[in-house]
């Protein structure tokens, strides 16, 4: 009887045991992933405004989109897609009421100019990055450049948003939001015209499709 009592009382503790050693496992993966996402910035690119002429839309839009996939591209950043941010164009909500609908911690925000006086193109943009928490303007600053360099502009403001969030480039990654879509910017601008009419390809209109294929196309060939 005693023998029979000790073998039960061995195989409950090393239940109880087991138990224990699988409560910290799954304790410690929680706190893995816990820890994980307290690292992660959740940023929202907001549409960019445009303050050139009223023609020049598609470029405030496409500046906004390129910016954002470029973030998105860098470990450490997640950020809201496209279909989500674009509908506060022009909204008059502040950045608390956005960052709680979106569930992100920071906002950037931007005014596009392009200018083509004189037969000089050149653009202006200057983002600024925003914690929501408490309405701040974390980083801003403004790019003033020809048009031939809109591409560094870029880059360039991705990884200055990365730095003023602490979150570090990996040397692939510099390299990988660094790189250039096209050397044509006529084939750029073409490009940008057929996004935002078929809203980056977020339309099933094939009659939208159709007329955003054109300029692809015209893009390509070029």
């Amino acid at each position: 009887a005693h023998s029979s009592l000790s073998s039960v009382g061995l195989v409950v503790g090393l239940g109880v045991g087991a138990v224990i050693v699988v409560a910290l496992a799954l304790a410690g993966v929680l706190w893995k992933r816990d820890t994980a996402s307290a690292t992660v910035r959740r940023i929202a690119v907001l549409p960019f405004e445009n303050e050139g002429a009223a023609g020049d839309e598609y470029f405030a839009d496409g500046m906004t989109d390129e910016v954002r996939s470029r973030l998105a591209s860098i470990n450490g950043m997640q950020v809201t897609a496209r279909a989500s941010s674009s509908q506060y164009k022009k909204t008059a909500k502040t950045p608390k009421d956005i960052g709680k609908e979106l569930s992100v911690q920071y906002l950037l925000t931007g005014t596009v100019r392009w200018s083509k006086e004189n037969g000089v193109n050149r653009v202006r943009i200057t983002p600024e990055l925003i914690e929501v928490s408490n309405q701040s303007s974390k980083w801003t600053q403004a790019y003033d450049t020809v048009l031939s360099n809109v591409f560094d502009v870029q880059s360039t403001i991705a990884s200055q948003v990365a730095q003023a969030l602490n979150v570090a480039l990996a040397p692939p990654e510099a390299a990988r939001i660094a790189q250039k879509p096209t050397t044509s910017l006529d084939a750029y601008d073409e490009f940008l015209k057929g996004e935002q009419i078929t809203q980056s390809m977020g339309t099933s209109d094939g009659i939208v499709l159709g007329k955003g294929l054109e300029h692809y196309t015209k893009a390509v060939a070029l």
